[in-house]
């Protein structure tokens, strides 16, 4: 009851912001409410089956400016398939909750200061997505498995024509249960860079694991060529559940068609390569829990946007396989992005 509440209170306070925006034009908000509903069946070595609801999920996206400065930012993640973890997870840094990012901006000149709940400054071009826009069984093990919203600060620049920033970031760690818990801390550098067809997205991030600090490295890297958009990311580590990061390559390629304003067609694949095993020491033993691997993920989807004028319902089917789970996932379903104020 009380995340409804809260919920309410959000359309409310849009209304009451976009109503002085008519008088100040400092202030202004927007509120986008995101259901989305996929019928997943899923294969395991061509004969065990099950029946998932995907990424099936209800979110929505609160933006405005307080002030000429001051901008806010809160992105809630309200259902899942698996609703209740959302809410058990609230205040847990380990995984993803009901709030995945809340976060006040102050903007002087080109440069910027962000304190709150925020995506940690990491990965490539997949992270750079909204979580409701994605296909899970086509992402990377560092999407499905590393808890990338934290609570911290960021101090950041950006050029006048927003081709180039930079950024410095420090957050609490994915690998403490709560914020901050037994000090552990992420340190991340984050650059983008715009050149014609060409953006780049680089990261560097230390991130606090109790005995010290894993440092992961992405490069993110999209070229656009009429009607393409081919993208490729890599990084040197990879997650599972056995470890949030472990020694290893991260790489995908993507390749997206728009052929024209209601269609959309994606192929994609990787690997993801765990150069090394994870062991445990019980006395004079040590056991190997999870040997080296190399699991190959490749698929594609088709999206289609049947409104006229609108990409705001999308309809897609989507085919992925994993190599390291004998796994094909096939999906269809749909999402909607209701925006108030409407346009």
């Amino acid at each position: 009851m009380k995340k409804l509440v809260v919920f309410a209170g959000l359309i409310l306070l849009c209304t009451l912001a976009q109503a002085q925006g008519g008088s100040d034009s400092g202030t202004s908000a927007g509120i986008t409410i995101v259901p989305r509903v996929d019928f997943n069946p899923v294969f395991y070595g061509g004969t065990e089956k099950e029946v998932t609801l995907g990424n099936s999920s209800l979110y929505s996206l609160f933006e405005g400016n307080i002030t000429d400065n001051l901008s806010f930012s809160v992105c809630n993640h309200w259902l899942s398939s698996e609703p209740k973890s959302l809410y058990q997870n609230t205040w847990h840094s380990d995984d993803v909750s009901w709030c995945d990012w809340a976060n006040l901006t102050y903007s002087f000149g080109n440069f910027y200061v962000t304190a709150g709940k925020d995506m940690v400054s990491m990965g490539g071009f997949e992270f750079d997505q909204y979580d409701f826009d994605v296909h899970p069984d086509l992402c990377s093990s560092l999407w499905n498995n590393f808890s990338c919203y934290q609570w911290g600060g960021k101090f950041g620049f950006m050029n006048e024509d927003e081709t180039q920033g930079i950024s410095l970031q420090l957050t609490s760690s994915p690998y403490s249960v709560r914020p901050f818990g037994d000090g552990l801390m992420t340190y991340s550098l984050q650059y983008s860079g715009s050149y014609g067809p060409l953006s780049l997205l680089y990261s560097t991030n230390l991130v606090g694991n109790g005995d010290g600090y894993d440092w992961l490295v992405t490069l993110g890297h999209a070229i656009e060529a009429g009607d393409f958009t081919f993208v490729l990311d890599a990084s040197n580590k990879v997650s599972d559940e056995y470890a949030i990061l472990r020694n290893g390559v991260s790489a995908y390629a993507t390749a997206v068609y728009n052929p024209s304003d209601n269609w959309e067609f994606l192929l994609r694949g990787g690997i993801d390569h765990a150069s090394t095993d994870i062991q445990e020491r019980q006395g004079d033993l040590v056991f190997v829990n999870s040997p080296a691997y190399d699991s190959y993920t490749f698929g594609g989807a088709a999206h289609w946007f049947p409104l006229k004028d609108s990409r705001d319902l999308r309809l897609h089917a989507v085919a992925a396989y994993n190599t390291g789970m004998d796994m094909l996932s096939l999906t269809v379903g749909a999402i909607y992005y209701l925006s108030f104020p409407r346009k």
